[in-house]
């Protein structure tokens, strides 16, 4: 399978449809992640996103395949706050996230990635910092 079609259906499958075990087809047990290792340790994050916007929705925007054994997807996430972000009580607010996330693959699997997400302007649609351009 092309990995930008990996990279779709990871969204699909594991993002919008909550089938963890899928995170294997994608993530190699060699992937570090700050908190863990393997598949498991992408899916932990996940399911922390998804306790706290349980009607989340990830979208693909842009996958642009790189040099060597990289990619790069631009996607956006949607949802609203009904579990609390971060440990804060939930605010009820609709969001939406851009997520730029660079994938290095080995054997056709995630080893190593660099996500830069907008936390800035997640944190101001949530109320949690107010907005340093107001209107």
């Amino acid at each position: 399978m092309e990995r930008d079609h990996q990279v779709r259906r990871f969204v699909d499958e594991v993002w919008n449809n909550r089938n963890y075990a899928a995170a294997a087809d994608l993530y190699s047990e060699r992937y570090v992640a700050p908190h863990g290792t393997g598949p498991a340790a992408k899916v932990e994050v996940i399911q922390l996103y998804h306790r706290s916007f349980p009607d989340l929705h990830m979208d693909v925007e842009e996958v642009v395949v790189g040099v060597d054994d990289s990619l790069v997807a631009r996607l956006t996430m949607r949802g609203t706050d009904l579990g609390g972000y971060a440990g804060r009580p939930p605010t009820g607010k609709a969001t939406s996230e851009w997520v730029v996330n660079i994938l290095h693959f080995e054997d056709d699997r995630v080893v190593r990635e660099f996500i830069g997400a907008d936390k800035l302007g997640l944190f101001i649609e949530l109320g949690v910092i107010d907005n340093p351009w107001p209107a």
